[in-house]
């Protein structure tokens, strides 16, 4: 008998090259408002391609993700103490200040910049506020408010005064038409 070749079959892989790479996202920006950036690039690997789109898709998510419903943030400012002067002293007899006399005036702190997002939120819901109930609702809100500082609720509970004797006279006025 013959014996029978064993032939090997070498298949040839097929060149693939990878034209092109493609990454889109939508990133909410508001209600109702989106940004759909879309990266495309000519790579040798998917991998290769997403480590080059990520870090360029991230910086926009960053940048404009709810960029509509974001708290105003203010730059907290900083308080310099003035450089003290030194003059030369001449020593003259005078009578010391009695005891109890007034301290220098207490140094104003400026508020923390949670509490001027908190403060600028509120003013503008007070401001858009369309019924006396929604302002009820407002008006409780500022009141246990802990993002409000003491000294910053006063001027909103009398923005909110002002706002409903505003409601009120508009609700009378509609009423006798």
């Amino acid at each position: 008998m013959a014996k029978a070749k064993k032939v090997a079959k070498i298949t040839k892989a097929p060149k693939v090259t990878m034209v092109e790479y493609s990454m889109k996202m939508v990133i909410p920006t508001g209600q109702y408002a989106n940004v759909q950036p879309e990266i495309r690039v000519k790579a040798f690997s998917p991998e290769e391609a997403l480590n080059y789109i990520a870090p360029h898709m991230n910086r926009l998510w960053k940048e404009y993700f709810m960029v509509n419903e974001r708290a105003i943030q203010s730059a907290p400012v900083a308080a310099q103490a003035p450089k003290p002067v030194i003059k030369p002293v001449t020593v003259v007899n005078k009578p010391t200040e009695p005891v109890g006399a007034p301290a220098t005036p207490p140094v104003e702190v400026p508020a923390s910049p949670t509490s001027n997002a908190a403060v600028i939120k509120a003013s503008g819901v007070i401001d858009s506020c369309k019924s006396l109930e929604a302002l009820s609702l407002i008006e409780n809100q500022v009141n246990i408010s802990v993002k409000i500082s003491k000294e910053e609720k006063p001027a909103l509970l009398k923005k909110i005064a002002e706002k409903n004797l505003e409601l009120t006279i508009d609700s009378v006025g509609k009423d006798d038409k």
